[in-house]
């Protein structure tokens, strides 16, 4: 874990966050994900109500209850935004001018370039999913995000947010009942253990272009927490006449889910980066709902459409930034040969993706927006994702 959080931190600027010219925590407007499907960005990450593979675990625990069948799923993913490499290759050229007082320079004119833009990468190392019916764990060794922004703070600033996670998680779900016996409930509840190391610094130029590349682990916050979330599914009963007929074209399930129940922090120091008793930010507790409805299967395909409002009760939370709608064309031709193409608004900008999966290969991309901004300066954030998997 160590050699996550010092990889995050180093491949994002190839620098150090020194305790030098420290201008405090990064600003962040941001609603950080612990975990995000790329098959999800692609529909728009209006995904609770659709989910029906590995990762429900995370989304909606629920929907393991209607899985028939097991599945062991082995993802290694990575994605980043328009401009990072880039950025990083301007930042590798303007330190190595050999004069000091040039390379500040270069650097403070390559920050007020980019004023207004929000970078992001995200990579994994290779997970593990084990899902049968009614239960599933995940075991996800590395993660690390990085968001990185650049604003006029005291002279022009560069606002770095760095997450390095490791998790496990175990589901189980079941069926119920509510109201007519035609009707039919899912519940599932998630358990789940995650370790994290966050830093938040706001560099200036003169930190960029000292290049030092030594990682103060003074500066990193760690902790471990106990955590879990509940989801629900519930699919109504269509009338054989009346109004409500029409639903047998459009067959509706709604979700419901309720994600880092206790929300108590991360109060577990294992002194892995830093023993020192400093804790990440909070995950903080978090509620989505949504409904989906598919449509008339047509040949191979079968087309979806849903939308959901997720992250209620962040503090970040806004009517836009939690509102997400998503249709998927999923198609399977043989057992062993299927795949979906998508599109979606996440938080008010497109996404589209396609998949696909061929004997125990699949691939999965997506691009997506984030926004990245406050409510009143909104700065959308394109990003684009790969996942290779192996799915038996």
């Amino acid at each position: 874990m160590r050699g996550l959080g010092l990889l995050g931190l180093l491949f994002v600027f190839n620098v150090s966050l020194v305790q030098a010219d420290d201008l405090g925590s990064a600003l962040d407007f941001t609603i950080q994900q612990s975990y995000v499907s790329t098959r999800a960005l692609a529909m728009g990450n209006a995904f609770g109500p659709v989910v029906d593979d590995y990762s429900a675990i995370f989304y909606n625990p629920a929907a393991l209850a209607k899985r028939k069948d097991g599945d062991l799923h082995l993802p290694l993913r990575a994605g980043m935004s328009d401009g990072l490499q880039d950025f990083l290759t301007d930042v590798d050229d303007a330190t190595s001018i050999g004069d000091e007082d040039e390379e500040v320079d270069a650097i403070n004119e390559l920050i007020q370039k980019n004023f207004g833009e929000q970078l992001h990468l995200r990579a994994s190392l290779p997970s593990g999913f084990l899902v049968r019916p009614n239960w599933g764990i995940a075991v996800l060794p590395g993660e690390v995000s990085a968001d990185i922004a650049f604003h006029r703070g005291v002279g022009p600033t560069v606002n770095v947010n760095v997450y390095a996670d490791a998790q496990v998680a175990f589901a189980y779900a079941g069926e119920g009942k509510l109201g007519s016996r035609d009707n039919k409930f899912y519940w599932g509840s998630t358990v789940f253990a995650l370790h994290r190391v966050f830093a938040s610094q706001a560099l200036n130029a003169t930190t960029l272009a000292d290049d030092a590349e030594v990682f103060d682990e003074s500066i990193a916050a760690e902790g471990l927490t106990v955590d879990a979330h509940v989801g629900f599914l519930f699919e109504p009963a269509i009338p054989n006449k009346g109004f409500f007929k029409f639903l047998e074209y459009a067959k509706p399930t709604f979700s419901f889910v309720v994600r880092n129940i206790a929300d108590y922090g991360f109060p577990i120091n294992l002194g892995v980066v830093n023993d020192e008793e400093k804790e990440p930010p909070k995950l903080q507790r978090r509620i989505d709902t949504g409904a989906k409805f598919d449509l008339p299967k047509l040949w191979v395909f079968e087309p979806k459409f849903a939308f959901e409002v997720r992250d209620i009760l962040h503090e970040n939370w806004s009517f836009v930034k939690g509102t997400h709608v998503g249709a998927e064309l999923y198609w399977q031709m043989f057992d062993w040969w299927m795949g979906y193409w998508s599109v979606g608004l996440n938080q008010g900008y497109y996404t589209a993706g396609i998949g696909a999966k061929f004997s125990l290969f699949q691939i999965d991309v997506a691009t997506w927006g984030e926004e990245a901004g406050s409510d009143d300066d909104p700065i959308e954030s394109r990003r684009y994702m790969v996942e290779l998997s192996l799915d038996f």
